[in-house]
This record gives C-alpha cells, structure tokens and sequence, in this order.
C-alpha cells in the first residue's frame, strides 16, 4: 500500500499573518492532567491544551500548535480562507513585529500546514532555553496579535495562486481533487483545502481578520512540545505567554453538516494536457474516532500493498495499471478513501477504467484468509512504531490526530488495529465498498438499494473514549545525545572487515532502541559502466523482488514482522543501502539481506512491473514544467557522450533505456558489478563493536565486485550563456532554473565566501533572502524561489555548479527573469551589506546545528570520513572560517564566480496560447 501524500495538503510555508485581538489579561497555571505512554497533558484555565513529550536522546526541540480549523470550517465565499490565513500568519504581529524575519534569523526549521479539520505551525530548534521561550512567546504572540493588513494580503493573492497553479500541473492531483469534489454533495470535505481562487482573490483583510478572532483562541488549540528541553521550564513559559490569555466568551459550535448516503456510482471525467493516465476511486468510509477505521486500514493494507495486495495482483501483476495505491485521511467526520491506480499511455483508459470496476466489486466477496490480516497489522503495525519513535516527527504528525477528534486516538487507533479481526475486515468491506458508495461512473436508478449511512461520533463520545485510557507501559527512555562534533567523536569507533569494506559506529540510543544501517558501496569503473546507468538502477530497485530462498511476497512479510524496512538505490558509481531495524530483530533482518544481495532471482514479471511503473512515472515528468527545467539545465550544461555516466538524458531517452533492459542485463549487472569490498557502512543505535562487525561481515564480508574499482571524476565543464525556452502546452505552472559551472571543492580558500554568498542571494534564511524576498515577498510573482550550490567534498573533484529557480505563472516569465537577473546584478555590482553578513551566518549556523541533530546528518559525516577521508572537524573548521569572512571576501567571491554572461537559463510552461 503506497501512502502518498495528498497533493491538497500544503506543507510548505504560507505565509502572513492573523488578526488582532483584544482581550483582558489574566493569569493562570497549566494543571497537569494526565500521562499516557510519555505524553504528558496539561490544561490551562483558558482551554488551551497542552502536550509534552520529553525525548533526552533527541538534541533538538520542537513546538507545534494546532487549531482546530481548517478548510471544513468555511463558509461560502470563504473557499481558501483558513489556507490563506495560514499564509498571513508569518507576516507580523504587534508585539514581537516581523516573524518571517525573526524565524530566518534564527535559522532553524519552521512551517505551518492547513487541512480538512485544523492548521498547524512548528518550529524546530537546537536545544536552548532561548529558543524554546522564543517559540513559545511568538505563538502565544499571533494567537492574539498577529497583524493582517491589506497591503500584505494583496502581494500573497499572487503567492496563493501560484501554489495553486502548480497543484493543478499533476495530471494525478487534478483528478483526486475531481472525484473526492463529486463525491460529496454537502460536506466540506468536497472543497480542495487551498480554496477557490475566485474566493482568495476577492477576501478582503476585515473579512479574513473575523475569521482570525472566531478560531485563533487557545481554547481551540493545542500546543505540543517535544525532543529535548526543561519541563520546568517549559510550563513556565506556556504559564507566562499563554496563561495571561483570557478564555474568550463566544461558544464555537460544532458543524452539524452530515453527507447523506450516496444514492448511486458517480462518474468524473478529466481532459487536460499531459503524458500520464490515471484511473482514481473514491469510497465514503468513517471517522478516525471510529473503530470502523482500523479495520479499513488493515482491509486498505490486504487490497494495495505490494506485492500482496489483491488489488495489486489483480491489476499491477497482470499489467493492466503500472502501479496502484490508497489513501485515507485522518478525520473527525465520516471520511474516505481514494485509490489511485497510474497507467502507462498505451492502455485504453477506458477499458482499463473498467477493468479496474470489475476488481473493486470483488471487494465486498473476496474469500480473505486470517493470513492477509496478520500481514496487514504487522505492517501498520512496523509503521505506527517507527512513527512512535521518531519524537520530532511524532510531534508534528499529531497535527493529523488532534484535528481528527483528540491525540490519544492514535494509541486507541493502534489498539484497535491489533485487535481486527477477520470478520471485522469482511464485514467493513460489505458495509463501504458497494458500487452505489464509490465514484467513478455514472448515476443509475435501482430498486432495493442498501445505502451506506456514514458513521457519526459525537464530542462527547470521543471524550468518553478517551476519558479514562491509559495506555500502555512508558517504555525506557533512550540515553542524551550531544550534537556536537566533539562528542560525536567521543562517541565514534571504526574498523574494517577483511574483505576492504570500512565501517563507523556512532554510540547514540534511538528511541525504542531502533537501529539504523546506512552503506555507500561504490563499484566499478567508467568503461564498465558505460551505458549501464538504467541496468544498475533497475538492478538495484529488483534486489528485494525474490531470492533463491523468498518470494517477493514472503520477503515483504517478514520484514514487516521484524518491524524492519530495507532500500537499494544506485546512482553513477554508488550502491546505496539503507536498514532500518531494531535490536531484537537485527540478526534475522541482515541474514534477509544478505540473501538480497547474494542470491536475488530478478523475476520476469517483477521487472515488466518495475518496468511500467518507471516508464508510466517517466511519461508524467517529460512535460512536467518543474521536473523538465532542471533536467534541461543540467543537461546542456555538461557535454558527455551518451555512454558515460555523467550523461544527463532526456526523458524520452530513459523511457527507450527502461523499455530496453532485460532480465539478463540485471543477472550480469549484479554478477559483475555489484559487491561490498569498496563499501562504507555507519550504524547507529548499537554500540557492540564486535557484533556489529560480526553483522557485517556475515552480510557483506564476502559479497566482492568482480570488476575494478576506479573512481570516476567528472570534467569541469565551461558555461556559456543561453537562455532557452521550452513551451509545453496547457500548463498552469511554469518554471525557470538557472546554471552556472566553474573549479572548485571544499577544500578551496574561496569555498566558505561562496557558501555564505548563496545564503545571502537564494537559499538561507526563512525566504528571507534576496531571491526569495523580491519574487514573493515583494511582487508575489513566485510561490517558491531561491539558488543552490552543489560543491563536492572529495578533493580530486572540482566539478562545481550554481544555480538559481524560480516557480512561476506563465504570464510573469519576463518578470521573473528580469528580477532574478536584477537581484544577482545587484549582488556582483553593489555587494551585500554588513547586517546581512551577520544575520545570515548567524541562522546558517543555527540551521548547521539543526541538522548536526538528526541522524541523517550524523550518518552523512560517518560515510564521508570513511569514503573520502574527510575529517569530522571539517565541520567545526568551516563555520570557523565562516565567522572570520570579511565583508569584502564575500563580496568578492560573487564576482568572481558568478557571471550573468555565464548562466544557462531553462523556461518551462505555457508561453504561447
């Protein structure tokens, strides 16, 4: 079952800010209400609730508030206006002044989303009892007295749209949003959460303000904090700039809207340019809150998931859709689920539209055993815990669950999951899945319909639900963890296994005493490679399709018994490989991927899958404006023959090479190729060195590549000036990106200038800098722009590239290019000022430190010193160097490697209509 993310969900920042709100100040104390499973709940006086979820291993520290509001809460001529409110929330507010500003100063992470039931905003820091008082107060802060004025909301009008048009370039996007509207008649779960555009562009600032005052109230909040920081003090801050909030004294009413019983099949039919088809369903089902819902999980898991699922078999195994998957919000109200199924252009749709009908009305009749449902619960189950221990992003995702009704539904949720049953699963897929419940065809009159009334939970019952649960046993906490080099070297051992493969151990506990495995195994040469990158990529993709000893099937069920999860990707020389475990189940998941690696038998219909689902993914993207731009940039800004693995190809060239591959290539790939004796490997969340190479070496120890080992380096290539417009039809979104290559790696005297330069023109701050700042925050002409610097850290290469891209409206491509050009001249001509130095090396550090606090971060330093040698202390040498710049160094370095007469600029969209 592939999750997708619903492409209405807006993630992103969205900026400006609520309104003012005037209220008497009085004081009062968080009381500690109640503990379950290390989420401790405290309620103040005024209503707000909030969570704290203590992780000592973590080094940072999060803070997300969540409203109950959301697009659901709308009225008409309101479409869009929670989303555009979230928007205006990072503009100001009276007290603290520019918040988008102050965020960007402090570095860091920071978002807001909005959704069916609620809108939330976080922040994630470095542990300091600063930032956490200075999270805390600036969300008290525009709770109350956030700013909206008119002149802000007129430049985010352009913003919105923009975010808007680039929703409406996904053929797959266009058409969920299409069927889930016609599927409802009433509620508003039937509007796309990013509004009406119509709507957006006439509210007026007073009209959004009111909105602001009815929902932005602490008793209709919740503030999470989580990871790292002080209780005591924690409780502190909230007392002091939450409990001087007053309880306000308008009641908010629940909204009574209820979708009636669907009376018959509904039918959507999409035109619009593109390269991809796609067949979308959509069935009314239940509340989060209901424990319907468990059991449409675990039925949604014995339908989609790959390869098991029935509807995976029926449709992907027989080539009749490349790929299929599900998804099912979390709700407060009666809910759905949408299944999306791709299909490669050649299919007749509408035959396939029907193929697909017959295997849905076999749904509610399949004969499923009490195998699929243990499968399936293993598998959420393996999700739901890696989810648990993963403290930061547990935080933020409680977004989902305290918008569908209360936080602890999630424990209740997983309960309930464990507890499905086989006749739970029959009777939930008799009760939704009816052709007169789902919509893709056409209305028809019947007699003796059995219509399917969703199932409504009160507030009450979901208070009683969760009343007086418990939850189960807080499990041990995980040791701290300082993020910082020298205890990452304090906490770093290393060895080797005989056959050359290097590993690094970092002592650090992960929460549920998780293990995580990462391994960059680089093989061959650039002649045996050559013209091999689709084979080694497929290869790669197939090592988890079958064993000698396994079927796909029986690989994927293990696996989600063992609550582990294993990836293969390769890329130009390197095999990537990425486990994730816990300490209970690691000896049994490596002797799985030992077998991955060492006995896999690339199945035929395996490989016309993997071969479909590429090509269908493949035909989406060659007139995707976003994904064609930088393709294009890349592309003819190097000149490499075909054969080598440099070679940037088009679209169209991937799509013949996939089509190309056979079985055969991935045998003699594998047999060749591949191999661990070059490899490196980090581990963390266990500190037993002789284990852990013990592992290894079971594992990799004798998996060698037979053939030669030769790093490649690509040339430095010279740039030239071109701007190059590539028009695609019926597009609503266009794309600019631009390129410019020149010597250098990080090693290089000029290398700390240039990064803190690129900060300063395109990619530091919180959209605070000068790229960013002018084509959004100025002219709202782009919702998302910015530069990039791609430098290597191994010293033989000097192949470096800058760049900058910008998302666009078609109509304003002039605009855009000429003030993105006129932003880099400013830059090279009159140079930056002393407070931009200071402020953007100030939150480039703070976002530095951020990131030394995930393991991600720490795994990239452990590979990187054993593959290339480079010295942990790199990383402390270069924000040394970078606090030393001088202004005129770093002024310097803009002229002299960036150069209008250089850059190769890409445009992508609907130009000519």
């Amino acid at each position: 079952m592939k999750k997708t993310l619903y492409s209405l969900v807006f993630a992103f920042i969205l900026g400006t800010a609520p309104s003012a709100f005037a209220q008497k100040s009085t004081t009062n104390t968080a009381q500690f209400v109640t503990q379950v499973e290390g989420i401790k709940e405290y309620k103040l006086n005024n209503g707000l609730q909030v969570l704290f979820i203590p992780d000592a291993s973590q080094s940072n520290v999060v803070v997300n508030i969540t409203y109950h509001v959301g697009s659901k809460h709308e009225g008409y001529g309101e479409k869009g206006m929670a989303h555009l409110l979230e928007h205006m929330l990072f503009k100001s507010t009276k007290n603290l002044g520019d918040i988008k500003k102050m965020l960007s100063d402090k570095g860091g992470n920071a978002n807001g989303t909005t959704w069916y039931d609620r809108t939330n905003y976080y922040e994630i820091f470095p542990y300091s009892d600063e930032n956490l008082r200075w999270s805390i107060e600036m969300e008290a802060d525009r709770m109350l007295n956030a700013t909206i004025l008119q002149e802000d909301l007129d430049k985010e009008f352009s913003v919105v749209r923009n975010e808007f048009e680039i929703g409406e370039n996904n053929p797959m996007s266009v058409l969920m949003e299409r069927v889930i509207n016609a599927g409802y008649v009433w509620h508003n779960y039937g509007n796309s959460t990013i509004g009406s555009r119509e709507d957006i562009e006439r509210v007026k600032a007073p009209q959004l303000r009111k909105f602001y005052e009815k929902y932005y109230q602490p008793d209709n909040a919740v503030l999470v904090v989580a990871g790292k920081f002080d209780e005591k003090k924690a409780l502190e801050y909230v007392n002091q700039y939450f409990g001087s909030i007053a309880k306000p004294s308008r009641v908010l009413e629940e909204i009574q809207t209820k979708e009636p019983a669907q009376d018959g099949e509904k039918f959507v039919e999409v035109k619009r340019a593109g390269d991809s088809q796609a067949v979308g369903i959509m069935y009314h089902t239940a509340p989060f809150a209901d424990k319907n819902y468990a059991a449409l999980s675990v039925l949604d898991e014995i339908l989609t998931s790959n390869p098991s699922g029935y509807l995976y078999k029926s449709l992907v195994d027989t080539h009749k859709v490349s790929s299929i998957w599900s998804f099912s919000p979390q709700l407060r109200d009666a809910g759905f689920m949408f299944i999306g199924a791709e299909v490669s252009k050649d299919k007749d749709i509408k035959k396939t539209r029907e193929d697909v009908r017959a295997e849905l009305n076999k749904i509610a009749s399949n004969n499923y055993t009490e195998a699929d449902v243990k499968r399936a619960q293993a598998s959420i189950s393996k999700q739901l815990e890696n989810l648990k221990n993963n403290t930061i992003g547990q935080a933020v995702n409680l977004t989902e669950i305290i918008g569908s009704g209360d936080y602890r539904l999630n424990f209740i949720y997983r309960d309930n999951v464990e507890k499905v049953t086989l006749a739970d699963v029959k009777r939930v897929a008799e009760k939704y899945f009816r052709e007169n419940n789902r919509t893709v065809g056409i209305f028809i009159p019947t007699k003796d319909e059995i219509r399917v009334l969703p199932n409504e939970v009160s507030s009450k019952e979901i208070k009683n639900l969760v009343t007086n649960y418990k939850g189960r046993e807080v499990e041990k906490e995980a040791k701290a963890f300082e993020a910082s080099i020298a205890n990452l070297k304090a906490n770093y051992a290393e060895g080797k296994l005989n056959n050359g493969l290097k590993f690094g151990i970092i002592d650090k506990e992960i929460k549920g005493e998780k293990v995580t495995i990462a391994l960059n195994l680089p093989v061959s040469n650039e002649k045996d490679l050559a013209n091999k990158q689709m084979i080694g990529d497929l290869t790669a993709q197939l090592m988890n399709a079958g064993t000698k000893s396994m079927t796909n099937e029986q690989i994927k069920d293990r696996l989600d018994e063992l609550k582990s999860s294993v990836y293969f990707s390769f890329s130009g020389q390197i095999l990537h490989v990425s486990i994730s475990t816990y300490k209970k189940s690691l000896d049994e998941t490596m002797k799985i991927v030992n077998q991955m690696i060492t006995e896999p038998i690339f199945p035929e219909t395996e490989l016309q899958k993997t071969i479909n689902e590429n090509v269908t993914y493949l035909e989406g993207n060659m007139n995707d404006p976003q994904s064609l731009a930088f393709a294009e940039a890349q592309r003819i800004s190097s000149n490499y023959p075909k054969s080598s693995l440099f070679y940037t190809p088009t679209y169209q060239e991937m799509i013949d090479a996939v089509k190309k591959v056979k079985r055969t290539d991935l045998v003699d790939f594998h047999k060749n190729i591949f191999g661990a004796n070059n490899g490196v490997a980090t581990v963390i969340g266990i500190n037993d060195k002789a284990k852990v190479k013990s592992s290894l070496d079971e594992t990799f120890g004798k998996w060698n590549s037979k053939s030669k080992y030769e790093k490649a380096y690509p040339v430095i290539q010279n740039s030239a000036k071109q701007d190059k417009i590539i028009n695609i039809a019926d597009k609503e979104n266009a794309a600019a990106v631009g390129i410019i290559n020149f010597k250098m790696n990080r090693n290089h005297p000029d290398y700390p200038a240039l990064v803190i330069a690129n900060e300063m023109i395109g990619s530091g701050g919180f959209l605070s800098a000068r790229i960013p700042m002018r084509l959004r925050e100025k002219e709202g002409i782009s919702y998302g722009a910015g530069s990039y610097l791609n430098i290597s850290n191994d010293h033989k290469n000097e192949s470096a590239t800058w760049g900058y891209y910008a998302f666009l409206n078609p109509t304003k491509r002039k605009d855009v290019e000429d003030a993105v050009k006129d932003e880099i001249q400013k830059a090279i001509k009159d140079g930056f000022t002393a407070e931009e130095l200071k402020t953007n090396i100030s939150s480039w550090k703070t976002g530095r430190a951020t990131n030394l606090g995930s393991d991600g971060t720490l795994i990239g330093l452990s590979n990187g010193y054993l593959l290339n040698g480079t010295s942990f202390d790199d990383f402390t040498t270069l924000e040394q160097k970078v606090e030393r710049l001088s202004l005129k160094e770093v002024n310097d370095v803009v002229k002299k490697y960036i150069d209008l007469e250089k850059i190769i600029s890409v445009y992508t969209g609907t130009f000519k209509k």
